[in-house]
């Protein structure tokens, strides 16, 4: 049987679309937006902070589980958190994000070391930090530095406290105080930003110590990507000194700690601290001390008027970690003036029970103006990159010691709202989404692979039945 050249041009073009509806078919080419990491559903109604969590519209939301990993991978105390869970609403005008994990020994009672500093009678665990060198650091004090002192387990020596591991030699500042373990571990008290990064440069940074009766505050903390550029693939940030080009003990640090690895890079950050801004006076030292109320410590020109739990407000870039605040409690104060309020912008409530945190995060959707430099307005339609950290105090995380999420994850505001009664967890790992539901996008590429592979075949018939 002959085939006319019109009939082979028609065959031809029914065999490309055949390969094409085959190879729509057997791969997962998403044709459709895909859905965020962290949907944030429309709600009515608001958030109960003395009760976070118990809103009637979270038990509508299921809980998305986001795997953690370590922030320095070979200390022992990093990364000790493996998971966080989040839900997020909004209700017109406020954010609600709904954070949960597993701290089976909380820390209550421990100072922030930077709300310790402004309380002069303030004692107890936390006003400062103490670092375990890595097994086998030795040290021996230096005589022939005669306008220095060390502190060797409370008995201060003339000359330079000198660390050595394997070789490598770290002279420490005047002043510098060790305790020495029976078992021959050496504690660094005291430590400094610019210390902590020689320490981990040189491989002596070991973690941070911990007993039972000296830890560190929990803290949980969300990220919101506000750079220029597209957010990197892990949200990194430098180890370093309190500002870039500091000068410390003869060494000059090239970066702040805290600042942004990434060029281009900047982030809001919002901080819940157990020890400082967990609107407990029984737990949290500083609302004990009814601090944020007392305006010749802080020197804030304002005071929180609801006294409610907040979350600190900071702001990183490629220069520097900074409070988006004119006090400068915690980090250099982004600005020197235009902000009064800005430090309990962001409203938190926190329980523990069970063995699980829980904390709630309520901001207004748009910031003030003199806001929006530091801030994310959050508006609907508009993908945001985020991302988690979490630290367990008692087990020794704090402050660039902790469980992070190792890459930005997306988070949306969207129209509808939440329709699912059960408690179900979707598992978002620090990479891609670990759900084993296929997304739909992937399903309907699929199936309308198979349709034009079906006609086709059947348009192959029709022509050679003619």
């Amino acid at each position: 049987m002959s085939v006319k050249p019109s009939t082979k041009l028609t065959i031809s073009i029914t065999l490309s679309v055949l390969l094409l509806g085959v190879l729509l078919a057997v791969t997962n080419t998403p044709m459709a937006q895909t859905s965020p990491d962290i949907p944030v559903y429309k709600i009515v109604g608001t958030a109960d902070l003395s009760n976070p969590g118990s809103a009637s519209y979270w038990s509508k939301i299921p809980w998305i589980n986001i795997s953690l990993t370590a922030n320095i991978p070979q200390a022992p105390t990093s990364g000790l958190t493996h998971y966080v869970l989040v839900k997020a609403a909004w209700n017109g005008s406020w954010i609600f994000v709904l954070v949960k994990w597993y701290a089976p020994n909380p820390a209550f009672g421990a100072w922030s070391a930077a709300a310790g500093a402004l309380y002069p009678p303030a004692s107890g665990p936390g006003l400062f930090r103490q670092i375990m060198l890595t097994p086998g650091t030795t040290y021996t004090v230096e005589k022939n530095y005669t306008n220095y002192i060390a502190i060797v387990n409370g008995k201060t020596y003339q000359g330079r406290l000198v660390l050595n591991y394997s070789g490598i030699l770290l002279p420490t500042p005047n002043g510098t105080q060790i305790t020495v373990l029976s078992n021959g571990s050496i504690i660094l008290w005291h430590s400094l930003r610019p210390m902590e990064d020689l320490l981990y440069s040189d491989g002596m940074f070991y973690g941070y110590y911990t007993n039972s009766t000296w830890y560190y505050p929990d803290r949980v903390a969300m990220m919101w990507y506000m750079g220029s550029v597209i957010p990197p693939s892990k949200d990194g940030m430098n180890i370093g000194g309190k500002y870039p080009g500091q000068t410390f003990d003869g060494v000059t640090f090239k970066d702040a700690g805290g600042s942004l690895a990434q060029s281009g890079g900047a982030a809001n950050i919002w901080m819940w601290v157990s020890g400082a801004t967990w609107n407990n006076s029984t737990y949290d030292p500083a609302f004990k001390a009814n601090l944020w109320q007392n305006e010749s410590l802080t020197g804030l020109p304002y005071v929180d008027p609801g006294n409610h739990g907040f979350a600190v407000p900071l702001y990183s870039n490629n220069t520097n970690m900074y409070e988006v605040d004119c006090s400068g409690i915690w980090y250099t104060p982004v600005a020197s003036k235009g902000l009064n309020g800005s430090l309990f912008f962001i409203w938190t409530g926190a329980t523990w029970s069970n063995g699980y945190w829980t904390v709630e995060f309520a901001r207004p959707l748009a910031v003030p103006p003199n806001y929006a430099n530091w801030m994310p307005n959050i508006t609907v339609g508009k993908t945001y990159y985020v991302a988690f950290a979490v630290w367990q105090g008692k087990l020794g995380e704090t402050l660039f010691d902790k469980s992070i999420t190792s890459s930005f994850l997306t988070l949306q505001l969207v129209t509808t709202p939440p329709t699912t009664t059960t408690t179900t967890t979707t598992s978002v790992s620090s990479t891609t989404s670990t759900s084993a539901a296929i997304p739909s996008a992937t399903v309907d590429v699929t199936v309308v692979g198979a349709v034009i592979a079906i006609l086709a075949l059947v348009i192959l018939y029709v022509v050679y039945r003619r």
